[in-house]
């Protein structure tokens, strides 16, 4: 689970950074033809940056209290 959540992490801040050089840079972007205004871009930087810190809280945060054990008594 770990790698999961590092991995995914990781693809959201490259998501993120690629909508804000396209936001800086003031790159058109095209879909089906239609222009998307920035504003999109911006909405889902912000998005994919939020999820990237998420996932960096996940892998820092202690484990809370009353988690299951990484190997549970057996059951009688």
């Amino acid at each position: 689970m770990r790698a999961y959540v590092q991995l995914s992490g990781v693809l959201f801040a490259l998501v993120a950074l690629g909508h804000l050089v396209r936001v800086l840079a003031r790159w058109p972007l095209l879909i089906a033809g239609y222009p998307l205004p920035a504003l999109v871009s911006l909405v889902v930087l912000l998005v994919t940056a939020a999820m990237s810190v998420w996932a960096r809280r996940l892998l820092t945060a202690p484990p809370a209290t009353g988690e299951r054990a990484s190997n549970p008594p057996p059951a009688a």
